[in-house]
């Protein structure tokens, strides 16, 4: 009888462990490969979400336009700025006094126009303590050329109408997206100032700028 029982069970035993890789590794199972792939993602989410949210620090958007956090943003030396842009340029360029709590946060100078009539344009832009961006630009170039440059080339050169800023008229007119321009010509040279700033920001920037005598090119 028992030796009966051994040889029954004597194949069954072999069979069963034929069937065994024991010289290999066993492959990962399905929940830990979705795991691991869950936490893959999990991270490349979480990075993604980190640059967006660096990219959009310091920024919002309001109603009336977008706003910057005044502490987050940039600072240049607007007065010594624009001296050295005085020197480099063909035409007058002013440096108007604004607010000691505005913020120069930009500096730099483009080409406007095209062909016999290309020239250059200065600009500075401040942030105000509300958060409001506005750019005064100056250049010896056509009214119409300046305010296509400074909207992105995506409006007609259409006054929208004046503003009288302490006796002196400023042409309206439309600017980049929802944000208007207003254009002074003096002394041959074209005042432009644009932004999100409230109405009362571009008469505080277009009075200073009105004011301001050349800058000495020496």
């Amino acid at each position: 009888m028992g030796s009966i029982l051994a040889d029954r069970a004597g194949p069954a035993v072999t069979a069963r462990y034929a069937n065994c890789d024991d010289g290999g590794v066993a492959a990962p199972s399905r929940f830990k490969t979705s795991a691991r792939d869950m936490v893959l993602s999990l991270a490349v989410l979480t990075a993604i979400i980190g640059v967006i949210v660096w990219l959009t620090q310091g920024c919002e958007f309001s109603p009336s336009g977008p706003t910057v956090d005044p502490s987050s943003a940039p600072t240049v030396d607007a007065p010594r700025e624009l001296s050295g842009a005085a020197r480099r340029v063909d035409f007058p360029v002013r440096s108007p006094v604004v607010p000691a709590d505005w913020r120069a946060n930009s500096s730099n100078t483009v080409p406007v126009g095209e062909g016999a009539q290309r020239t250059t344009a200065v600009r500075v832009g401040w942030i105000t303590p509300a958060g409001k961006y506005l750019r005064l630009s100056q250049s010896k170039a056509p009214v119409a050329d300046l305010v296509v440059m400074e909207a992105g080339g995506d409006v007609s050169a259409s006054s929208t109408g004046s503003v009288d800023v302490s006796g002196t008229q400023w042409t309206k007119y439309r600017g980049k997206g929802d944000e208007p321009s207003w254009v002074l010509s003096k002394d041959g040279v074209q005042l432009l100032i644009t932004g999100s700033g409230t109405e009362g920001e571009f008469r505080v920037l277009a009075t200073a700028a009105q004011a301001a005598t050349p800058i000495a090119r020496s």
